[in-house]
């Protein structure tokens, strides 16, 4: 059987179609992931880099250790690009397809290759918070890439209170903070997310280890209101028991075959 084609038909007769991304189908875009072997839990401790409070206390102990981390996340953002995943999904909204997608990735990939309803559950490193009333400031990403190297190239003048000044101030007077989910905050958008979940008739679930909760229980809930899910996943199949099509294989591989046959029964 060609599954291509059978990820295909469900497509071209779904009413509502709904996409769930996780760090897998970034991965192919050269963004580590956090959780398999080599990720950035392997090089540095979630402890320390995945709080503010850990990340603000480093800073005072080995503030050249948070330069170079920090830099190698700037270094990683300035070479990414959306890859044939993030655009065959760009191409299913504009035809109508794809209602939104729901991402647990925070790099704004989706949003670069054209898609305008995006779920964010995990933030964006792309957008700033205000620490006291919540408004939200977009980070346009070239400027701010710019902008956090040349501060970070001289270790010797480096001091994390410098970087912070990227970040805008809020029009109520308070500080702004990176809108990204650390340890221990709640996810973002969740209502919004298993709404769409539930009223969708065909889930893509791309790149996820299906470990990380609240998140990782979506395409549960859209099995069971219903939905047929498609996964597509290199490692493993996370939703065997609930998907009614795998393929195993890189997201940036596949989706574009998918595409192929969708674009085949359309005619066009």
């Amino acid at each position: 059987m060609d599954l291509y084609e059978a990820a295909a038909k469900l497509l071209a007769r779904a009413k509502h179609a709904i996409a769930f991304t996780g760090a897998g189908i970034s991965a192919e875009s050269g963004i580590p992931t956090f959780r398999d072997p080599g990720g950035i839990w392997d090089q540095f401790d979630p402890e320390e880099f995945g709080t503010a409070e850990g990340i603000l206390s480093l800073a005072q102990r080995e503030p050249e250790r948070i330069r170079q981390f920090l830099l190698n996340v700037v270094s990683i953002f300035e070479g990414a690009r959306p890859n044939p995943a993030h655009d065959s999904l760009s191409e299913l909204e504009k035809r109508g397809i794809l209602s939104t997608i729901v991402t647990q990735n925070i790099d704004n990939l989706h949003s670069d290759a054209g898609n305008l309803s995006v779920f964010e559950v995990h933030g964006s490193l792309f957008r700033a918070r205000c620490t006291r009333c919540g408004r939200r400031y977009p980070l346009p990403k070239a400027a701010l890439l710019r902008k956090a190297r040349e501060l970070l190239s001289d270790p010797a003048s480096f001091r994390l209170e410098k970087v912070l000044t990227i970040l805008p101030a809020c029009d109520c007077g308070s500080i702004t903070r990176p809108d990204v989910v650390m340890f221990g905050e709640p996810v973002q958008q969740l209502n919004q997310c298993f709404r769409a979940a539930t009223s969708s008739d065909v889930m893509l679930v791309l790149g996820t280890s299906g470990v990380v909760y609240p998140a990782a229980a979506l395409p549960h809930q859209a099995h069971q209101a219903g939905a047929k899910i498609i996964e597509i996943n290199s490692s493993e199949n996370c939703y065997s028991a609930i998907s009614e099509v795998y393929i195993q294989e890189p997201t940036g591989q596949a989706m574009p075959k998918v595409m192929e046959r969708l674009r085949n029964l359309c005619g066009n």
